[in-house]
């Protein structure tokens, strides 16, 4: 009877701390997200891996504040995405429809204390009000593969053979520049 009320404590102590790691996180409202963490939101992924953090501890007197930079890994049914915010830079990610905000990162440093696995970033996700496609090159250069790359609703994608390089063309300009042998479809 004993071990029968340790594992039923065992078990309700084991439910509540999943239910409170699986909290509903909703569009346009700020969220917490720990280091080495994976939260789901709308139809992404959110996966907190990395933290550079070169801010000036608190206890200590700088001559630079610092600054503290995070990689978030952003998942999708179709694509896979590495993107850096950082706090002084670009707290801001354009991502598919998706605008992705860094709000603050804690703790603080303090030079007497490791806080290295503490790191908890705040953001907010949101869809961009007007649907925000950056231009082809930007994507490709941001890491998004050629065959991955967002076109604006009327255009479509097309590789360039020169460069290996993604456009965004019109639908019977896609054509023309096959028949030239300028471009491929992509993979």
């Amino acid at each position: 009877m004993k071990y029968l009320v340790i594992f039923l404590i065992l078990i309700g102590t084991i439910g509540m701390s999943s239910a409170l790691e699986s909290k509903e996180i909703k569009l346009d409202e700020p969220f917490m997200i720990k280091l080495h963490q994976r939260l789901s939101i709308d139809d992404l992924d959110v996966e907190f891996s990395e933290i550079e953090d070169s801010r000036c501890p608190s206890d200590v007197t700088c001559i630079w504040e610092g600054r503290a930079s995070i990689t978030l890994h952003i998942y999708n049914q179709t694509q896979y995405q590495t993107i850096t915010l950082t706090t002084d830079e670009t707290p801001t990610f354009h991502v598919s429809s998706y605008k992705i905000d860094l709000i603050d990162i804690l703790p603080y440093p303090v030079s007497t204390k490791d806080i290295s696995e503490e790191y908890v970033a705040t953001i907010n996700i949101s869809k961009n009000k007007k649907e925000i496609v950056l231009s082809p090159l930007k994507q490709f250069k941001n890491g998004i593969p050629s065959n991955l790359i967002d076109c604006k609703p009327t255009l479509v994608l097309i590789i360039k053979n020169s460069d290996g390089s993604p456009a965004c063309v019109k639908p019977d300009t896609k054509s023309r520049l096959f028949e030239r042998g300028w471009a491929t479809v992509p993979v």
